[in-house]
């Protein structure tokens, strides 16, 4: 099979000036390949580098060496070397990123930051709407809260509508940093329901779970950030 994105020797460091330039170390020489319709779970204890690798992929952070692969418009892009015009596109088609927290844009309501991917994608409005509608109440966020500001929401309802924003698009490429953290067994079981739905439709997932049982449903590999070789586990 091919693979779907492709990293090859990609490593990362951090300088802390206000530390008489200290220089630390978070990756070096990480090579692997993910694949169409598989879910990997990124393991290992804080500081391993695990969510870095998540922003690097998506270009939230600069990689520091190496090549980090993908297929965007039927073409082999470097992540690591493209573009922000390009990084644009791919975050509206190719890449889609649900972190720890949500970017919370004030006066915009939850169902409008739910909906702006497919907006972006130039899906007419109602479609939007409709489909805005179904993944926020799939999600267990009351109808009377919608319109509101997701600024005024706890912070377990701000992760639902972080979710619903997520993976109410289509995207090769799903990166995923604790998605279900703050949830209960309710929603963190529709969560891995939509992670198994796009698993069929081919996405490759690749996400930070912390919760063992929760990996072992939906994990097809655990990589060991921790270990040297970067070995599965």
């Amino acid at each position: 099979m091919e693979w779907a994105l492709k990293l090859i020797d990609i490593g990362k460091d951090f300088v802390f000036h206000h530390q008489h330039g200290t220089r630390l170390v978070v990756l070096d020489n990480f090579s692997m390949d993910f694949f169409p319709g598989e879910t990997a779970i990124l393991s290992g204890p804080s500081g391993s580098g695990k969510s870095t690798l998540l922003r690097m992929i998506y270009a939230g952070y600069k990689t520091g060496k190496g090549k980090i692969l993908i297929k965007h418009n039927n073409q082999q892009v470097d992540i690591a070397a493209a573009s922000p015009s390009i990084i644009y596109s791919i975050r509206q088609n190719t890449i889609g990123y649900v972190s720890q927290f949500l970017r919370i844009v004030p006066r915009v309501s939850a169902l409008d930051t739910v909906i702006e991917p497919l907006i972006a994608r130039n899906i007419s409005e109602s479609i939007a709407r409709k489909t805005g509608k179904q993944m926020l109440d799939r999600l267990n966020i009351p109808q009377n809260l919608w319109h509101l500001s997701a600024a005024t929401f706890s912070g377990g309802e701000q992760q639902r509508i972080n979710i619903a924003r997520g993976f109410i698009a289509p995207y090769p490429i799903l990166l995923l940093d604790e998605p279900t953290a703050s949830l209960d067994a309710r929603n963190r079981q529709v969560v891995i329901e939509l992670i198994q739905e796009a698993i069929g439709n081919s996405t490759c997932v690749l996400a930070i779970f912390h919760d063992k049982s929760d990996q072992k449903t939906i994990a097809d590999r655990i990589i060991d950030m921790s270990a040297k070789s970067f070995q599965e586990i």
